[in-house]
């Protein structure tokens, strides 16, 4: 008996799942518009659509549907000018209640809490100083970053202007927090990937400009100041990069294990042929994981060549290197005169420093 009534409260399960709509609904009063047509309105990322309407009858009574969508996401109940925006999610039945003028600040929202929060940080933008709206829109991205009403806090407008600025990096923090959880929750949804891309892409554009920043200062302040690297070469014996001070000095950070490894050896082997006797000298660090390989890989190899091993965070901070390989410059003092992913601009550097 206790197996068929599992049974039973399976079966009944699987038919209310199955009879569970493919819709929501938006329903409630909108008064003094007799004659006039509300919207039911999909604003998707790149374009917004009429997806149901009624014509409003003096009562102002209102019922409009539409397919629920694969993802949370934004929707607005329009008359004329006046919109008032909906967020969207498993919710099947939103309530609303207001006048025609009064559609864009109703709070008679019932079913829904996005929408209704996103209703009131609309209403903040008019009654409150940007401080306030700041302190409340951050409340609502921490206390629930995936939500939609966390998405819209962080493209909200005052007066025009976004409360959030992408590019400050402790503004940035809300645009992560909800990039990040969108993208653990729901990655292949359109605007999970337009945000994710959109911080990544601040968050390289900034980097870049440190790196060339810190170069910069390198170069700037560089006078008589070696910035010295001593590591062990393929034969154990120590090297140090100011042992060749005197010389025009090409510093490599690469790594045999490199996919164009060949090519890129290749290049440097023309360089040295052709500068080498003009006093030109290439020191190379490995950032092999290998030390085997890289032993093997450079047995016959002309210049120093030495392995970073555990010393490489430091190196590579030292020369603020972010990715192989990375080329530098330096002329007979040691002052660095350039950076470099590319040989042609490396060699007609080269000559100038002879």
């Amino acid at each position: 008996m206790k197996h068929i009534l599992v049974y039973l409260s399976l079966v009944a399960g699987l038919l209310v799942s199955c009879q569970r709509t493919s819709q929501f609904t938006i329903e409630g009063i909108v008064s003094h518009a007799e004659g006039e047509t509300l919207y039911l309105e999909h604003t998707a990322l790149m374009q917004t659509s009429v997806v149901d309407s009624c014509v409003l009858t003096a009562k102002g009574d209102f019922l409009l549907k539409a397919s629920t969508p694969q993802y949370p996401d934004f929707y607005r109940l329009r008359i004329g000018r006046n919109s008032l925006i909906l967020a969207i999610d498993s919710t099947e039945v939103i309530t609303i209640t207001a006048t025609r003028d009064s559609l864009a600040n109703t709070l008679a929202i019932e079913n829904s809490d996005n929408t209704l929060t996103i209703a009131q940080l609309r209403a903040m933008a008019h009654a409150s100083s940007r401080e306030d709206l700041r302190e409340e829109a951050k409340k609502i991205i921490v206390a629930n970053p995936r939500s939609l009403a966390a998405y819209y806090a962080v493209f909200m407008k005052q007066n025009g202007e976004y409360i959030w600025n992408i590019f400050d990096p402790s503004d940035r923090r809300m645009f992560q927090a909800v990039a990040t959880s969108f993208h653990t929750w729901m990655p292949n949804y359109e605007r999970t990937k337009a945000l994710y891309t959109q911080v990544k892409e601040v968050m390289q554009v900034e980097r870049n400009a440190t790196h060339q920043a810190a170069v910069r200062e390198m170069i700037d302040n560089a006078e008589n100041a070696f910035l010295d690297i001593t590591l062990t070469d393929d034969n154990g014996i120590t090297q140090s990069l100011s042992d060749l001070r005197g010389k025009v000095i090409v510093l490599d950070f690469s790594a045999i294990e490199m996919e164009q490894s060949k090519g890129y050896i290749f290049e440097l082997r023309e360089l040295y042929n052709q500068y080498h006797k003009r006093g030109v000298a290439i020191y190379s660090v490995s950032l092999d994981r290998n030390k085997l390989l890289w032993e093997d890989g450079v047995v016959n190899l002309p210049w120093t060549n030495v392995y970073a091993g555990e010393q490489a965070i430091e190196v590579l901070t030292r020369y603020n290197v972010q990715s192989l390989p990375t080329l530098f410059l330096l002329d007979r003092k040691g002052n660095v005169q350039g950076r470099y992913t590319d040989f042609e601009r490396l060699e007609a550097d080269i000559r100038k420093y002879l």
